[in-house]
């Protein structure tokens, strides 16, 4: 029986219906857990990232509850899902990175914004360095990576304060194959590193492609949308 510590997210029911009346989801229900990788899948326009943005109540849904870490995000007061939102990693389409900064400045900038410091700030820097494969890297510029590498770069930035899940946007997109299996060896090395990922994308075919099974990926259906 899994417990509450088991689970990172978990969707009930969720319904959302936008102002023109088209319902984009529909008794949607789904449970992430930790340590797991789970793929968002389905054309453009499907919901792919109002999933995402429900998840982290940057909007609400028309019905359906949305617990992260255990806690209720659509009951929390602000100040309380500041501090839960310091447990969601994220990473837009397209990702935010300091091109003009180092990979390690790109980090440390993230963690001062939090206003993490000290020891609880090298160690968030180390770990997130240490899961990506970026350590060797850190010292170089952003905009001498290769695209590949700016996605994961993106990716250690949105998990340098250690959080419990990382969302992340269609990260594959305009990607080689050989870029995709990068992004997808670190999304293994977070989930060794006990953090668990809801990844959205285009390509519905790409996590088979990659060895992962069919009970990891959540398809979602063009017809919901207008």
């Amino acid at each position: 029986m899994l417990g509450t510590y088991d689970i990172a997210v978990q969707v009930s029911e969720l319904c959302y219906v936008t102002p023109e009346g088209v319902a984009v989801f529909d008794g949607l229900s789904f449970t992430l857990l930790r340590e797991e990788i789970k793929f968002v899948v389905g054309p453009p326009l499907s919901g792919k990232t109002l999933l995402l943005k429900l998840i982290m109540r940057e909007i609400f849904p028309t019905r359906g509850q949305i617990l992260v870490a255990g806690r209720n995000i659509l009951r929390l007061n602000v100040k309380k899902l500041y501090r839960l939102r310091e447990r969601i990693g994220f990473v837009p389409y397209p990702p935010v990175i300091l091109t003009s900064r180092t990979v390690e400045e790109n980090l440390r900038f993230k963690l001062r914004a939090l206003g993490i410091e000290g020891e609880r700030a090298e160690e968030g820097l180390e770990k997130a360095l240490s899961l990506t494969g970026l350590s060797p890297l850190k010292e170089l510029m952003a905009y001498e990576l290769g695209e590949g590498e700016r996605r994961v770069l993106a990716i250690a930035v949105a998990i340098c304060n250690d959080p419990v899940v990382l969302l992340c946007d269609d990260p594959f997109r305009g990607l080689s194959s050989q870029n995709q299996e990068r992004v997808v060896e670190t999304l293994r090395s977070l989930q060794k590193g006990g953090i668990a990922s809801l990844v959205t994308s285009q390509d519905t075919s790409l996590p088979q492609r990659f060895g992962f099974p069919q009970e990891v990926v959540l398809p979602l259906r063009p017809e919901v949308v207008a």
